[in-house]
């Protein structure tokens, strides 16, 4: 929180001019009057997790304390103490504080394997009867989006979340680079033969004119990986006749192309121990150096984006474009997409102050909240501009304030913001680069929210259904086995032969309650098609470019 002088202290505030006065205490006319009026000292505490990314600068504090705690607990209905959690090893951290008795109230996490987990063991506390009796914001949102309801209810009935609306946009999108396209003379490849046929031009033709052999085709972070099964529709589970059965021929093909790459030195020999310089293992700084051809990239990430801007740094004349997705015999297909419906929260079953929390969650929902946390303080950070939409006043001095707020927005809805909650609202379509970001955007809007190229999975893995335990954990050990099998195969040279890879990743499914498995998936698939919030379900949710 900013620290002012007295005759300084009164300053609007974003959400209804709450007067900012660390100081003294100070007052409230935010949205949330009603549960803040008897003051901070008042109010009920309460813990909350907080994701850890290492995104907070230095001059901010920490997630734990920074100028947000302060004005959530300020104009909010409780007084919040942050649990911080590693972004990457969140699973982990829970565990040891449900372990030792000091997990927070309100649990926020986006791993459904998780949230299935702590259902199981009752870690967790139905929310039907709070929403009835302290909700409002978050009632009228389970009444106007009924998939909200859908998602967070689990198998006794009740529901045990909260969630977020985020309609549907892209998530894992192709790149390319245009410009090596144009030198060569080459179209955008439509299918896996056209593309095999554009990387391994990539790969001869020493697009960088360093005269060494050392371009990369294509590259193998995580996103990038992702994006090959997706190619071929290799997504463990696959609609057959109203049947849901396990794909063997989609793993063996998409095995067998990642095979070629790999023989045919199209990807760096070395991605399985290379970790990377970007997000999902994304080799950022070869991007950067102009030695890979495509990759797979997110959609408005901020961290890719930066990639993409340090590119355009290096070589002005780089030009990357989103292109669809080459399509394989099994079709064309899109690559996974940001789930439209998210759920984002649960309440401890041990919390003291269930009501507290509730009434939290409604604050958090708000839009006048949302938007606050999200781009400051309006008047200060923002005002509306041409468009309606949020306009920063100064991007370059709000930036570091809101780098890591996203920690605190998992339970605001972005669908409430219309068109002003997408990611390129925010872009300056003046600034050459920014523009560029945005036109990638848009590619990929225009390119993967087509139903006709829809994305492969029966669901988004955080609605899929959680296996009762015994094959839950056959499930996990069979996952590893499966994926070190076709990554012995694809590194193999000539010492292992596709049927023989196929053979044993049947086998080791055989030996490992993969029938139990094929069965009970089937079961629940007959049982809960016309219930569950499947891939089919998505469209409705889809958000108009603007």
């Amino acid at each position: 929180m900013l620290f002012i002088q007295r005759k300084q202290m009164i300053k609007l505030l974003g959400v209804g001019g709450c007067v900012l006065a660390l100081a003294i205490g100070g007052c409230s006319n935010s949205p949330s009057d009603k549960a803040s009026s008897g003051g901070a000292a008042a109010k009920p505490e309460i813990t909350i997790s907080a994701y850890e990314n290492g995104s907070t600068p230095p001059d901010e504090g920490t997630i734990e304390k920074n100028r947000w705690v302060d004005w959530m607990s300020q104009n909010g209905p409780a007084k919040i103490k942050v649990i911080s959690i590693p972004r990457t090893e969140s699973v982990q951290k829970f565990n040891t504080l449900f372990a030792s008795g000091s997990a927070p109230d309100l649990i926020q996490e986006f791993d459904a394997n998780f949230r299935n987990r702590i259902y199981d063991q009752k870690l967790i506390m139905p929310v039907d009867e709070l929403i009835e009796k302290y909700s409002t914001t978050y009632k009228a949102l389970l009444q106007k989006y009924p998939a909200l309801k859908k998602v967070a209810t689990m198998p006794d009935g009740k529901m045990y979340g909260f969630g977020r609306i985020n309609g549907l946009r892209p998530q894992n999108v192709l790149m390319i680079r245009t410009d090596w396209l144009n030198k060569l003379n080459l179209p955008v490849p439509q299918t896996t033969d056209e593309l095999l046929r554009v990387l391994t031009a990539f790969r001869d033709n020493d697009l960088d004119g360093n005269g060494k052999k050392d371009t990369i085709a294509y590259d193998m972070g995580g996103r990038s990986q992702a994006i090959l099964d997706s190619m071929f529709g290799n997504v463990g589970w696959t609609l057959e006749k109203d049947q849901l059965v396990r794909n063997w021929d989609r793993a063996k093909a998409a095995a067998a192309f990642k095979k070629q790459l790999y023989d045919q030195g199209l990807i760096d020999k070395d991605y399985l121990t290379k970790k990377g310089s970007g997000y999902m293992g994304l080799d950022a700084e070869g991007i950067i150096a102009g030695k890979i051809g495509m990759w797979g990239s997110t959609s408005g990430n901020t961290s890719d984006f930066d990639t993409y801007k340090a590119l355009k740094k290096a070589d002005s004349k780089a030009e990357v474009t989103v292109i669809a997705l080459p399509a394989s015999e099994f079709g064309q297909f899109s690559p996974i997409l940001a789930n439209p419906v998210q759920i984002t929260g649960m309440i401890n079953a041990e919390s003291k102050n269930a009501e507290a929390v509730m009434k939290y969650v409604d604050f958090m929902a708000m839009k006048e909240t949302g938007q606050t946390i999200k781009y400051g303080l309006k008047g200060e950070d923002w005002k509306e501009g041409a468009n309606g939409c949020q306009a920063f006043i100064d991007k370059d001095k709000t930036a570091p304030k809101i780098k890591y707020t996203p920690s605190y927005t998992m339970l605001f809805s972005p669908i409430l913001e219309g068109s002003c909650g997408q990611v390129q609202s925010n872009l300056n379509i003046n600034d050459p680069i920014e523009k560029d970001g945005y036109n990638h955007i848009k590619q990929a809007y225009e390119l993967y929210l087509d139903p006709k190229r829809p994305m492969p999975d029966l669901t988004h893995p955080e609605h899929m259904p959680a296996l009762p335990g015994e094959l839950q954990i056959s499930n996990n050990n069979l996952t590893k086995t499966l994926s070190d099998i076709w990554t012995k195969y694809i590194l193999s040279g000539n010492s292992s032969s596709l049927d023989k890879a196929l053979d044993d990743a049947k086998k080791a499914w055989e030996t490992n309650n993969g029938k139990k498995i094929e069965e009970w998936y089937a079961k629940w698939y007959q049982d809960n098609k016309t219930k569950a919030f499947l891939t089919k379900d998505y469209y409705e949710f889809v958000l108009s470019f603007n």
